[in-house]
């Protein structure tokens, strides 16, 4: 079974050998002498045959054993930062020093989705099933996003930079780490939210918190449908006066 490195600096290869004899079996050079395009973050397809690298201007995909290249992201004066494949192997996401996670089909480069941070994304995730993506960013945030349509699905604030995120086998819970090194466990899923907060509480919302939180979204109702809920307002019947 090959295993990848990378040697960093002004080398930039990144490298496939084979973990029980030490050979190389492919290597790709990145374009340090014209462009300073150092490489900073690698990972292996699913199947084991492509591999994605992400460096100073570009995040590439080429073939594990002969270290053609496949597909290329250019990026505009911007580091990768983070590259990662989705669970069947077909997309690509990516965190970069634009701010941006992208997704992208692996075989062929082309963008599907764009997420914004306010600051460097340093770190990116698919979930299990390769519905969603979680970024970890220097603007002190870890955020779960629809992988593809970009849509931030939920987020949770760090009081530092986040530079390690990923979902549990589950895919039930996300992980992130800051620079101050805290690290948090965190729900990201509508449901698993509603259920939590209905085992920490004795009822449901009343019509008043309801305007206040809901609004006209939703009619009003019982969220948590185990625990009281205000009941209907009966209208007073005003009596009628006889001549």
């Amino acid at each position: 079974m090959p295993v990848f490195g990378i040697a960093s600096g002004t080398d930039t290869i990144a490298r496939v050998w084979d973990a029980t004899t030490g050979a190389e079996v492919a290597h790709i050079t990145y374009d340090y002498a014209t462009i300073n395009d150092y490489v900073f973050s690698v990972s292996f397809s699913p199947n084991g045959k492509y591999v994605v690298s992400g460096g100073n201007l570009s995040a590439r995909v080429w073939e594990t054993v002969t270290g053609i290249e496949i597909a290329r992201i250019t990026y505009k004066e911007s580091g990768v930062n983070s590259v990662t494949f989705s669970p069947d192997g077909k997309y690509v996401v990516s965190g970069a020093d634009d701010n941006t996670a992208r997704v992208w089909e692996a075989t062929t480069g082309v963008e599907i989705a764009r997420m914004t941070h306010d600051d460097n994304v340093l770190s990116v995730a698919f979930s299990p099933d390769g519905r969603y993506i979680i970024s970890g960013s220097a603007d002190n945030t870890a955020r779960v996003w629809e992988a593809t349509t970009g849509k931030e699905v939920a987020r949770m604030t760090h009081d530092n930079s986040v530079y390690s995120v990923t979902f549990s086998p589950d895919g039930r819970y996300v992980v992130s780490r800051s620079a101050d090194n805290i690290v948090h466990v965190w729900m990201y899923l509508p449901n698993d939210l509603i259920i939590n907060a209905c085992y920490r509480v004795t009822r449901n919302l009343t019509r008043t918190e309801w305007q206040q939180y809901i609004g006209n979204a939703l009619p009003y109702q019982a969220v948590c449908p185990n625990l009281p809920i205000e009941p209907e307002v009966t209208p007073t019947p005003i009596p009628r006066l006889t001549p």
